[in-house]
C-alpha cells in the first residue's frame, strides 16, 4: 500500500515538474520584434570571431549587463530579431543566456528596420558647442541617434511637456552605464527622440542636459542634418 501511494506522489510529482517547466515556457514571447539591434563593436567582433572559428556554432553568450540592455528594450528571452555581424544580417532569438542564430536573412531588411539602441539610419551632425572643456572629459559628438528605452522616453516627454528644460535629467547607475558600454562618454554630445522631435542632449556627471529641442516638422525634412532649433544654453 505504500509502495503504491509513494508511486502515486512521485508520478504526481513528476505532472507537476511537467507543468511548471510547460508554463515557463509559454510565458517566452516568441514573437518577432520589428528592429534590428546594434551589438557593440566588441561584442560584434566577439560573435564574429566565434562563427569564423567554429562555422557550426549558433549559439552565444552574453553578459548579464547585456542581456538586461536588451530586456530593457523589450528584445527579452524567446524573442526574435535581425542583427547584422561581420556586414552579414541575421535572425537571433534571445535565450536564458545569450543569443542564438536562427537564419542568415537578405541585407536589405536592415534598411526597413529600426536600430536598436543605437539608430545608425540617422547619423547626427555635430553641432558648435561653447562649452568649457575639461582635460578629462570627451566633448566630441557622438555620430548616430540614441534611442531610449521605453521607461526613459516617457520620462523625457514629460520633461519637454513641463516646459522646463533647464537642469540635468538624472540617469540610474544603469542607464548611464548603458551609454558608456555604447561609446556615450561623460562630456560628449548626441541626438536623441522624444516626443516626436529630436533633441541634442550632453551627458554629464550627474545626468543629461539637454542642449537643444529640434522642431518636429524641420526632423521629418531634414533627416540627415539638425534643423530649425530651439536653444536651450547659449
Amino acid at each position: 500500500m505504500k509502495k503504491t501511494i509513494l508511486a502515486s506522489a512521485l508520478i504526481v510529482a513528476g505532472l507537476l515538474v511537467g507543468a511548471s517547466v510547460a508554463l515557463a515556457h509559454s510565458e517566452h514571447d516568441h514573437s518577432y520584434t520589428s528592429i534590428k539591434w546594434e551589438f557593440t563593436d566588441q561584442t560584434n567582433a566577439n560573435i564574429n570571431a566565434q562563427l569564423k572559428k567554429y562555422s557550426q556554432v549558433k549559439s552565444f553568450g552574453l553578459s548579464i549587463f547585456e542581456n538586461k540592455i536588451m530586456d530593457q528594450y523589450g528584445v527579452t528571452e524567446g524573442r526574435t530579431f535581425d542583427a547584422k555581424i561581420d556586414n552579414k544580417l541575421f535572425r537571433f532569438q534571445r535565450t536564458t543566456s545569450g543569443i542564438k542564430i536562427l537564419k542568415q536573412m537578405k541585407a536589405e531588411r536592415a534598411f526597413k528596420a529600426i536600430s536598436l539602441p543605437v539608430n545608425k539610419v540617422f547619423q547626427a551632425t555635430p553641432t558648435t558647442m561653447t562649452t568649457k572643456s575639461h582635460a578629462a572629459h570627451d566633448h566630441s559628438h557622438f555620430p548616430y541617434e540614441w534611442m531610449f528605452s521605453e521607461k526613459i522616453q516617457k520620462r523625457m516627454e514629460n520633461k519637454i511637456k513641463s516646459g522646463n528644460l533647464n537642469g540635468l535629467f538624472g540617469l540610474s547607475k544603469f542607464d548611464r552605464a548603458e551609454l558608456e558600454h555604447y561609446g556615450i562618454r561623460v562630456g560628449m554630445t548626441f541626438m536623441s527622440s522624444a516626443l516626436h522631435s529630436r533633441l541634442m542632449g550632453k551627458l554629464t556627471t550627474g545626468g543629461i542636459q539637454i542642449m537643444k529641442v529640434v522642431e518636429p516638422a524641420k526632423v521629418a525634412a531634414l533627416p540627415q542634418r539638425i534643423g530649425k532649433s530651439i536653444s536651450l544654453h547659449n
